[in-house]
């Protein structure tokens, strides 16, 4: 793996997740130095010079990895990381295939477009494949560079998720926070932003819990929005987690997942998996892949409500309320959405995911060797 940021990774959920899978980032090994370009890219962009000299050094660190390391495949996630690899490797490397998880939908409409869409435009036009999660990734190869042009595979893959408890699960239980097991407990567990919506499920809440003394809300998150919510309304049943390192420990306590998501860049949420890996239906917005994503043969596993993508907010969100207050009164409702959430989870199973992109790994090899080379097995 590797991280243009080394100040970004999380190394205990790196040892976690992959104990045993080398970890490289640029500038780590000189954290002061990354300071000082980090700072000096800053103060050029503030004067309206769009020159990176960090991204020349990243370019530069990523080619002698690839040349150490010997990579059959270079995956990258993300516009600007696509963009770092694509002029790493030259045209003798192993090909490059790129995971599009929004970003590039969210750059167009951001202010620093300019300067960030096009080297997006040069990374898949290097690509050897490209994966997308929702159809709303898409909108990048409408536009001109890229419409009618582009000849590369696009495939659509859905994240895998192999969820398991942690030795702490028992820790993570309702008994710990208080609440009766027959309480009905809804729960949302996303990044501590606030487009993902935070405010508007504490308020649903809080008009829900004069009327319904047995419901409960767990937040499962971390940031100043959430810490603000706290702060303004403190409430006997409403539960604030902070981080969670295994976020399906607490998912487990839930009868209900939320996720009214108004972030512009959602696709495939993967809170919504892990809702539907513990069998749990969910409110959420219809944001990206989600309503997709909660769809079997006997109907959605939950409800979705209405999302107005001119000024990304729910336009009424007394849906998210009445949703919420569908479950409380109607427990054949719950017990039938349960059932569903499993039945929708198995879209998401590892083992399709990881199957799939290994086809691909494998065609995008063998376009680059000679017919006498045998295929490599990711």
């Amino acid at each position: 793996m590797y991280s243009q940021y080394h100040h970004y990774v999380n190394r205990a959920l790196v040892n976690q997740l992959a104990p045993d899978v080398p970890m490289m980032a640029y500038g780590a090994k000189l954290p002061a130095v990354d300071w000082a370009l980090r700072k000096t890219d800053g103060l050029l962009r503030r004067l309206g010079i769009y020159f990176s000299w960090r991204e020349i050094w990243t370019i530069r660190h990523l080619r002698r990895t690839i040349a150490e390391f010997r990579p059959d495949v270079v995956n990258s996630h993300t516009i600007k990381s696509d963009y770092v690899a694509a002029r790493a490797l030259d045209e003798a490397g192993p090909p490059l295939i790129i995971t599009m998880h929004g970003c590039y939908e969210l750059f167009l409409h951001k202010a620093d477009a300019p300067e960030v869409t096009p080297k997006g435009y040069v990374a898949l036009r290097k690509a050897s494949a490209v994966v997308y999660l929702a159809d709303k990734n898409m909108e990048i190869f409408r536009q001109p560079p890229l419409l009618g042009t582009f000849d590369k595979p696009l495939v659509q893959i859905y994240n895998g998720f192999d969820e398991h408890f942690s030795d702490q699960k028992l820790e993570h239980s309702r008994a710990a926070l208080g609440i009766p097991a027959e309480a009905v407990v809804f729960g949302m567990v996303a990044r501590g932003i606030p487009e993902k919506g935070w405010a508007y499920v504490v308020a649903s809440f809080l008009e829900l819990g004069e009327q319904y003394p047995n419901c409960h809300l767990v937040l499962v998150g971390e940031g100043e929005c959430l810490t603000q919510l706290q702060l303004q309304y403190p409430h006997p049943r409403l539960h604030f987690i902070g981080f969670s390192p295994n976020p399906v420990d607490w998912i487990d306590i839930f009868d209900v997942g939320l996720l009214p998501s108004c972030y512009h860049a959602e696709s495939l949420p993967n809170s919504i998996a892990e809702y539907l890996s513990c069998g749990k239906p969910v409110i959420a917005s219809q944001v990206g892949e989600v309503p997709t994503m909660l769809e079997t043969p006997q109907g959605l596993a939950g409800q979705l409500v209405e999302l107005d993508t001119i000024h990304w907010r729910l336009p009424h969100p007394e849906q998210l309320t009445g949703a919420m207050r569908s479950y409380i009164q109607d427990g054949a409702l719950l017990a039938e959405h349960k059932q569903r959430a499993i039945r929708a989870f198995g879209k998401f199973h590892m083992k399709r995911c990881v199957n799939a992109y290994k086809r691909l790994f494998n065609r995008a090899c063998a376009t680059v060797q000679s017919p006498q080379e045998t295929p490599v097995t990711v």
